[in-house]
């Protein structure tokens, strides 16, 4: 909304679309237009009413007492529109059409009003101001530049008018020019205006090619104005050199506008070469903007590479949500079934980036070679993790001392599930069971022949014949068919003195179809094992007291380790909205198997005894361990990732982050625990026929820890990190409460550019101080998410400089 003065003696008034042609149409006004052009008489023009465009006023008192708004520079409120004279012309028509037929976009342009002047010799040319071009008189520049005149110097000034014209004279129309308004450029420049500071801000305004900055104000992202969200980016202030920071900028851009405009190169490259800034970057030392897009193209894929969904920065979704006000998100609109897709794609390139790292540490410890033989990168994860449940379980005699309640000796539990689509090669769990399971099913062997023997001479005795007594044997692998009755008393009975006391070995259950557990376990006697499964974790005491003579009345702690391979549908049968509340995925480990498609399997030619044989000696070794295991600096540095995660989800105000992020350690711990005991196996002695001993951790040692960790969390938020929120969402509901989450952590280190000081950590992360920018880096560099380059002497002060590793902040 604009305003208009009717003459010198009233205060301005707003102008609607209604107002604006009933003053252009009036025939009062057109008769004095004319006659104007015929005597030139200047008091003729004066007596004409007068638009102001680019402002309108405060209310203000004048000279002789009355209130009104009045036009005072003092009293100024910027509109967004600029007003542009071109005087002289000899036929101001002829050249209006030059710039229709050249192909300009007047509306891409941002011009909203094109008139005649009432002197008949001048054009009066209203557009829309932009950040980037500076205040009202630095528009001007660089609009005259793209249409190729001269502008009058003298209307600079925000309350300056412009004379009204006949409707004749309109050559040019946009009814944005009754609705428009810049908020950003109002509040950069009105302040400047009242006190009087419209003198140009820019020495050397920059030559903007024409076709250029046409085909820039053409370019829309889902419908805006590119150039538009861009000014919104820059409205605080734009890149100078004086910052020294054109060249960073225009590659954030860059970066930005490729995740926005599909990677278009060229596009690109025309948006970021229209800007002044870096234009002037161009003229002082010919910029070569092509390769800054080809650099920017390189940060994405490598983003694509961990974020198949990745945004732009925060600076950007700002400016994009104050130009539009919507969100990225509610703009791009994201169905879930999207969201879906694209987390599917974001976990299938984590899958690939695990594997790599797994293979690295295969020298250091081979059995992980043995595992995953025969399977691709991506699936060395799933073997990793199967592998790893199965040896924790040999190894069920050993314990160890976590860092909550320390007093108490913690056993290797594990609750694992392969989750991948129907022959999607979850067979190789199959192969690591009866190698790594042997033996035990081999201990076993004695305990069933005992029960079976004991059941033929049940059926076989006469009615009155004493009957045998049941014998007390260990048998710990069970089927998921089993009954409670049975699984209980088994589980009671397994129990061996080590090192003088008591132990309750770990039962064992493993199956392929995650599905037809859930179906066996709907009725029967082995009905629901939900409870066994919740307290198997952390080794929970349960009871059971029936009348019937089968059941034993006692009390017992639940040691069960269970491994399952299933399909994305019975794991949602498993772990739902409905039951999410009960724990039970926290405790789990899923881990996904990829989806094949359409590439077969490596053809084996050759027959591998080998390396079957080595992870049954294995087997062997690891079924005869025990004691305490020396795993205290694992423990401390898993107690610091903790501690890290926990800061990440308190800045995001996640609660979901926070309960899924409380048992990762423990999983961390469990899963490493066989391999590094495999790795130091050197550092071990025997005792009678089991081996013990201390041993001394190292780096290797974590990097291995680590990883399992950050894949459990990883994996934990991709099955259940919708649940987790929606938990918290219906409970906050439930009680009225509605918390706004916003994921400071990871739109802060986004933000970082690839090389940055404490400075640039202070400004994205948006810390108040020094001290709180330096434990940020601590934090990012021990999470091996940047690296510290070199240092640099500022005003007498040591500084650090850092750089991004390109790692996932997970």
């Amino acid at each position: 909304m604009f305003c208009y003065q009717k003459n010198f003696s009233n205060p301005t008034l707003p102008v609607d679309e209604a107002q604006f042609w009933a003053l252009v149409k009036a025939k009062q006004w057109s008769e004095n237009i004319d006659k104007y052009r015929q005597t030139h008489d200047a008091a003729l023009k004066r007596k004409l009413p007068a638009f102001i465009f680019q402002a309108t006023f405060s209310e203000t008192t004048s000279a002789k007492g009355k209130v009104g708004a009045w036009r005072k520079q003092a009293a100024t409120q910027l509109t967004g529109l600029v007003v542009m004279d071109i005087d002289h012309i000899d036929d101001p028509l002829t050249l209006y059409q030059g710039w229709v037929e050249k192909g300009l976009d007047l509306q891409a342009l941002g011009i909203v009003l094109v008139y005649i002047t009432p002197s008949g010799k001048g054009l009066k040319i209203v557009f829309k101001a932009r950040l980037d071009w500076g205040n009202l008189i630095d528009n001007q520049h660089a609009m005259a530049q793209v249409l190729g005149v001269d502008v009058d110097e003298s209307c600079k000034d925000a309350s300056r008018m412009s004379f009204i014209c006949k409707e004749s004279d309109i050559l040019y129309l946009d009814k944005e020019l009754f609705t428009y308004e810049n908020k950003e450029f109002s509040e950069r420049y009105t302040a400047l205006y009242r006190d009087g500071r419209s003198q140009a801000t820019r020495e050397n305004t920059v030559t903007v090619n024409p076709e250029v900055q046409a085909n820039v104000q053409c370019i829309k992202w889902r419908g805006y104005d590119i150039q538009r969200i861009i000014d919104a980016r820059y409205a605080a202030k734009l890149p100078c050199e004086a910052d020294s920071n054109r060249h960073t900028e225009s590659l954030k851009l860059a970066t930005d506008l490729l995740l926005m405009l599909d990677g278009d190169k060229a596009q690109v490259q025309r948006v970021v070469e229209s800007q002044s800034w870096v234009q002037e970057i161009i003229a002082a030392r010919n910029e070569n903007v092509a390769q800054t897009v080809a650099s920017a193209a390189e940060c994405v894929a490598q983003k694509e590479k961990r974020y198949a969904s990745s945004l732009p920065s925060k600076a950007m979704l700002e400016a994009i949500q104050t130009y539009t006000g919507q969100t990225y998100q509610e703009i791009t609109k994201t169905t879930p079934q999207k969201e879906a897709a694209l987390n599917d794609e974001n976990m299938a390139q984590w899958l690939w980036e695990w594997g790599q790292q797994i293979e690295q540490l295969m020298a250091y410890f081979p059995a992980l070679k043995d595992m995953c033989k025969g399977l691709k990168h991506n699936q060395y994860p799933a073997a990793m993790f199967v592998g790893g449940a199965l040896a924790m379980t040999l190894m069920t005699r050993c314990t160890y001392r976590f860092y909550h309640r320390p007093e108490e000796l913690r056993r290797l539990n594990n609750s694992t599930f392969i989750i991948g689509d129907p022959a999607s090669g979850k067979s190789f769990a199959t192969r690591l069971y009866k190698l790594l399971a042997a033996p035990i099913a081999e201990a076993d062997k004695v305990g069933k022949d005992a029960i079976n023997a004991y059941r033929d001479q049940m059926r076989t005795k006469g009615a009155n014949k004493e009957k045998p007594k049941k014998p007390k044997v260990i048998v710990r692998i069970h089927p998921s068919r089993t009954s409670n009755a049975q699984f209980i008393q088994d589980m009671v009975n397994s129990v061996e003195e080590v090192d003088g006391q008591p132990m309750q070995l770990h039962m064992l259950t493993f199956d392929t179809e995650l599905d037809n557990t859930i179906c066996v376990q709907k009725g029967g006697s082995w009905i629901d094992k939900m409870n066994l499964e919740l307290k198997a974790f952390h080794n929970e005491e349960d009871g059971q007291a029936y009348s019937n003579n089968d059941s034993i009345l006692q009390d017992f702690f639940v040691t069960w380790n269970f491994i399952y391979t299933g399909t994305p549908i019975a794991l949602k049968k498993k772990v739902n909205e409905q039951n999410f509340g009960s724990g039970l995925a926290t405790r789990l480990t899923c881990i996904p198997l990829p989806a094949t498609n359409f590439q077969m399997m490596s053809r084996e030619r050759e027959v591998d005894y080998d390396s079957d044989e080595r992870l049954k000696e294995w087997a062997k070794k690891l079924d005869r361990t025990k004691g305490l295991l020396s795993m205290d600096k694992i423990v401390d540095e898993l107690y610091e990732w903790t501690a890290r995660r926990m800061m990440d989800a308190e800045d995001n105000q996640s609660k979901a982050d926070e309960m899924l992020l409380k048992r990762c350690a423990y999983h961390g711990i469990n899963f490493a625990a066989p391999f590094i005991v495999m790795r130091h196996w050197g550092s071990l002695h025997q005792e009678g026929e089991f081996w013990c001993g201390e041993f001394e951790t190292d780096e290797i040692d974590w990097r291995l820890a680590e990883l399992i960790v950050n894949i459990q969390y990883a994996c934990q938020r991709y099955y259940f990190g919708a649940m987790a929120e929606s938990y918290f969402e219906n409970k906050m509901r439930d009680a009225s409460v509605n918390v706004r989450r916003r994921q400071k952590t990871y739109d802060g280190f986004a933000n970082l550019p690839l090389e940055f000081t404490t400075d640039d950590v202070c400004r994205c992360f948006k810390l108040n101080s020094s001290s709180a920018a330096r434990m940020r880096i601590t934090r990012l560099v021990q999470d091996h998410l940047i690296v510290k380059t070199d240092e640099f002497v500022e005003d007498g002060t040591t500084k650090s400089r850092y750089r991004k590793t390109g790692l996932l902040m997970c």
